[in-house]
């Protein structure tokens, strides 16, 4: 039998097109020295090409991240980060006194920006602008585009940082590990910043749980239909004003400084400890993860019948987003837990990050769909054959579906229509430590219910 000769693609392509094969190989070695996302080089030494600069300076941008931030929110999102970050940069080095210096910028790989500048080349009139200034200003920049795009999100995650410095040609060393050298000191810099500030974070955190600082707000979930009250969804925060304030910071500061049980123990504590009057008449969902849900004191009998005692009908929400390693041994827990009188919910489902296994593994008595899906169902056709197949699953399998996060009036009749009973959102509701439902109004309007 013939062996069939491989094709090799390089030719084909240039036996079919009027594109040579030198030219197809720059343009292949063009994508590898380029990043996708960003567009930006990766490779900052080979644009200078081997030339030295007499006074180099290096501008570095860093997205200073905390633990989770991506699997929070998922690399779709930080992706969208980069690409407004490094637009943001664009723009602004156009406007900059340095701009006629600009060398290459270029991508770290990672979560930086380099800006490599001939410091000696700036705008006529302009030689009292430092390098230390203009990185404020593009740092700045890039801070303010990420708030206008995402709003209150996972840029909350992040604190930019900036360093800027001038590195003098020394002729002793060859212009390429100049560079790099110059380089591997800025990111240096960058990240010992970041590492003060998540330390800082970490030691206020520390404070808020020794003193009990949290605080307790409650949500409705309603019938989309029927109005009903079902019950409440306990939420945690900071106090008010506070940096550490919103959920998504307390927890990320917390994965950062490995107090995540400490943080959720006492989470758990605040929620029992302020439940309102209209609460405890209602069904009580409560955030926990698995490893909460695990852990010897939180299964102590005790512990289960002390929060029994104080609300009688308590469902646990486990995030669809957190990975269960071992699903045997943690379904003995749900058993236990279901024995004592606990039901569960799968939150954020239809996340996307790990699947609908949760939902197979645990058979919860509800799913609760992401407020992804949720924003702009009504003018989005995809979302609403999701929405519409996790129904379909829930009806399978006996759970009721919560669709999370609902804001207009147009996704709560989409919602309607695709026969989920049960909502939660700004529309219905917001959280507060004294709940009210709110009636949605014919145009969409609603009250201010706190």
């Amino acid at each position: 039998m013939t062996r069939a000769r491989r094709t090799d693609p390089l030719k084909l392509v240039s036996e079919r097109s009027s594109v040579e094969v030198p030219e197809i190989e720059r343009l292949r070695l063009e994508s590898l020295l380029h990043d996708a996302v960003t567009g930006l080089t990766l490779h900052p030494f080979a644009d200078l090409k081997g030339e030295r600069v007499a006074n180099l300076g290096v501008v570095y941008i860093q997205l200073g991240r905390f633990a989770g931030v991506e699997s929070l929110y998922g690399w779709e999102l930080y992706d969208r980060i980069l690409r407004v970050t490094a637009a943001s940069l664009r723009e602004d080095i156009t406007a900059s006194p340095l701009a006629p210096g600009l060398l290459v910028m270029s991508f770290n790989g990672s979560d930086g920006v380099f800006l490599l500048f001939d410091v000696a080349r700036r705008a006529p009139g302009q030689r009292g602008v430092t390098l230390e200034a203009e990185a404020a200003r593009l740092r700045q920049g890039v801070g303010r585009r990420l708030k206008q795009a995402f709003g209150r999100s996972a840029v909350d995650l992040m604190h930019i940082h900036a360093t800027a410095l001038v590195v003098p040609d020394d002729p002793r060393v060859r212009p390429s590990r100049q560079v790099m050298r110059a380089l591997a000191e800025a990111a240096r810099l960058a990240d010992a910043r970041e590492s003060g500030e998540k330390k800082s974070f970490v030691e206020r955190l520390k404070a808020l749980l020794s003193a009990k600082r949290l605080r307790a707000v409650f949500q409705p979930i309603v019938g989309v239909t029927s109005g009903e009250v079902l019950g409440y969804e306990a939420l945690i925060r900071g106090p008010a004003g506070h940096e550490l304030e919103m959920p998504d910071e307390l927890f990320a500061v917390a994965r950062e400084g490995d107090l995540l049980l400490e943080l959720e123990s006492l989470c758990i504590e605040t929620v029992f400890s302020s439940l309102p009057r209209v609460a405890r008449k209602k069904r009580l969902f409560v955030n926990a993860s698995a490893r909460l849900l695990t852990h010897s004191v939180f299964l102590d009998d005790r512990n289960l019948a002390e929060m029994g005692r104080v609300h009688g009908d308590i469902v646990l929400e486990l995030s669809e987003k957190e990975v269960v390693f071992n699903y045997p041994a943690f379904c003995e827990v749900v058993g236990r837990l279901r024995a004592a009188g606990f039901g569960f919910a799968i939150d954020d489902a239809g996340s996307g990050y790990s699947g609908l296994e949760s939902i197979v593994q645990l058979r919860p008595e509800y799913v609760k769909v992401a407020r992804t899906l949720v924003a702009g169902l009504d003018e989005d056709r995809i979302k609403r054959e999701i929405v519409g197949s996790l129904a379909a699953l829930g009806e399978r399998i006996d759970a009721e579906l919560i669709a999370e996060g609902i804001e207009t009036r147009g996704e709560l009749e989409s919602l309607r229509g695709l026969g989920v009973p049960w909502g939660q959102g700004f529309l219905l509701g917001r959280p507060a430590a004294r709940p009210v439902v709110t009636r949605p109004g014919a145009r969409g309007a609603r009250k201010d219910v706190c």
